[in-house]
């Protein structure tokens, strides 16, 4: 199955590395994994613009920089991810979060899971 991913990231400058490093190791990859920059004052932008530049499937998409941080943006975050994603066919989305790590089947297994139903 076909999937995209959306992660809406502010100021994870100190945890999206391993979130990056889990997700190019996955065994299954996604179509495309939008990575959402919510304003963020750290180096979050810079370190998945890099990524970026090496892993085609990872687009950086940018917000502009806010001073409250809330549920909002990261709701917002998702939804332009989203958008985004309508240009793309597939079967799953996923909404990650930017300060996790996973084994690398994570995904695979978890399309097995939805596959299955």
């Amino acid at each position: 199955m076909r999937y995209v991913l959306i992660t809406a990231a502010r100021n994870e400058a100190a945890y999206i590395e391993k979130t990056l490093s889990s997700m190019i190791a996955q065994t299954v990859l996604p179509e495309r994994w939008f990575i959402v920059d919510d304003g963020s004052s750290d180096r979050t932008p810079e370190m998945v613009e890099d990524y970026a530049r090496r892993f085609s499937w990872i687009e950086l998409i940018r917000r502009p920089p806010r001073s409250v941080r809330s549920f909002a943006g990261k709701v917002h975050s998702f939804e332009l991810g989203y958008a985004a994603a309508q240009k793309i066919d597939f079967g799953a989305v996923g909404n990650l979060d930017a300060d996790i790590s996973f084994d690398p089947d994570h995904f695979e297994f978890l399309l097995q899971q939805v596959s299955s139903d």
